[in-house]
């Protein structure tokens, strides 16, 4: 079940990420993208949570203080997502950033899991999958890729915190995306600019998946082990690049259609593990 939600998780995440594409390249300034984005994605959370969890505690300055974390470390990797995206390719970036599961992982191990040793192989096995799609021959450095190695470690925090959280799963990331909200605010009154036209429709699917894939992988990371539901949330970068050789029909380097199939592998064998 963990597997299957990190999944429902990591195709929304890619999908969202897609949308998230079309209205980077359009010169739309990444406070306004960020900002509208996250209005839905709380639009849609904040009712769904308040009607599940009531108001379920607890409300302390603990309960809070992860996802709050969470929140910040959102809006930190989001704006790299939008950089990155701005300079690189969808199935590039896209799996840099997905890294960020192997990070997660290496914190939650850090934090006192313990995965069965068959997991660590199959672990490692996803990294070195992920690695391998995010490897172009003939660069040095793909472009985007400072900026989504950024946003992995950032994500990586996000993925921590939204596991650690007390509070309720809805009401956890209602939180999250509030402080989001709160956090990109100020940036946003800078330029207040509506979206335009050919934006409007990018960023309410990218708000929508966005919840989505939230949603689903606090309900993961509630049934556990973290470290799973890590790696296999973030596979949507691998899920990206196929959503590109499909969809998109782009086309990459041996080593990474490599990549895809070995991470496809291994989420495979962690769900027949877990």
């Amino acid at each position: 079940m963990v597997v299957l939600l990190g999944l429902v998780t990591a195709f929304s995440w890619a999908f969202a990420n897609v949308f998230t594409q079309q209205a980077s390249r359009t010169k739309t300034k990444p406070a306004v993208i960020m900002f509208w984005v996250l209005i839905v994605t709380a639009a849609v959370v904040l009712p769904v949570a308040l009607a599940v969890d009531r108001l379920e505690g607890p409300w302390t300055p603990a309960g809070l203080g992860w996802p709050i974390l969470a929140g910040l470390l959102a809006t930190v990797g989001f704006f790299l997502l939008l950089r990155a995206l701005t300079k690189g390719s969808l199935s590039v970036v896209a799996p840099i950033i997905a890294l960020e599961g192997g990070v997660a992982t290496l914190l939650s191990i850090a934090l006192g899991e313990r995965p069965s040793a068959v997991q660590y192989v199959l672990l490692g096995v996803a990294v070195i999958g992920a690695f391998l799609v995010a490897v172009e021959p003939g660069r040095r450095t793909a472009a985007g890729a400072p900026e989504a190695v950024l946003a992995a470690f950032a994500y990586a925090g996000v993925l921590i915190s939204l596991g650690q959280s007390n509070l309720p799963d809805l009401t956890t990331v209602g939180v999250t995306r509030t402080v989001s909200v709160l956090a990109i605010l100020p940036a946003f009154l800078l330029v207040r600019e509506l979206p335009k036209r050919t934006n409007v429709y990018p960023i309410l699917w990218c708000g929508l998946l966005d919840a989505v894939g939230f949603a689903f992988f606090a309900f993961a990371a509630s049934i556990g082990p973290l470290s799973v539901a890590s790696v296999t949330a973030t596979q949507w970068g691998t899920a990206a690049a196929l959503i590109g050789i499909i969809g998109m029909r782009e086309r990459l380097f041996t080593n990474q259609y490599i990549g895809i199939a070995v991470t496809l592998l291994a989420v495979t064998g962690l769900g027949l593990l877990s």
